[in-house]
């Protein structure tokens, strides 16, 4: 209810000329029931923000309390040196993988060209250049074909040689017996024992 029909129901009259100027001077001055209200619940809910704000400080406080001996540039120091220590670790990793892979696909390659000797054949490749080669597979292929081809390392290749009849001094000895089993140790002990 505005103040003026306040004043007139209590018989108060006021006169036309003076209503502006009491009107302007009433609301520079005093506020309404709703207007009070509703600072009065602003300011509540910025009291509330305040202390929850306080209590916030206050938690954050104690705990940088905790941190308060903590040298920054030594734990720095030592993050930085963590994260190297991760960094390697994964480029080791990474590079043992890369390792395992290129020598499955020689080994394999070597198996498809019937090599007979892994490593004597492996020792003749230029792994480095094979290993950053962006067509490992074909290049690798490329240089076994070169390997069997060549004379000093053709002898790698091929079919496995037959052992089965041994030529002796004192003759042809066949397969079966001790003399056939003498390439192996166990072969070799049982023949010594038996004799």
């Amino acid at each position: 209810m505005d103040f003026l029909e306040i004043l007139k129901a209590n018989g108060i009259e006021m006169p036309k000329d003076k209503t502006e100027a009491i009107t302007k001077a009433v609301g520079e001055n005093y506020k309404t029931n709703s207007e009070y209200e509703k600072v009065s619940g602003e300011l509540d809910t910025a009291n509330k923000k305040i202390l929850a704000n306080d209590t916030a400080i206050k938690d954050l406080e104690g705990k940088l309390a905790g941190f308060k001996d903590v040298d920054v540039t030594a734990l720095n120091e030592r993050i930085k040196n963590l994260e190297t220590e991760k960094s390697t670790i994964e480029a080791d990793y990474k590079k043992q993988i890369e390792d395992r892979d290129f020598n499955d696909l020689v080994k394999d390659a070597i198996t498809a060209v019937k090599g007979k000797n892994t490593k004597a054949i492996m020792a003749l490749l230029d792994t480095d250049t094979l290993k950053k080669s962006k067509n490992q597979k074909d290049d690798v292929a490329a240089a076994l074909k070169t390997l069997t081809e060549a004379e000093d390392s053709k002898m790698l290749f091929g079919e496995p040689q037959s052992t089965g009849n041994r030529k002796d001094v004192g003759g042809h000895v066949p397969d079966s017996g001790a003399g056939s089993q003498a390439d192996t140790l166990t072969g070799a002990l049982a023949a010594h024992y038996n004799n």
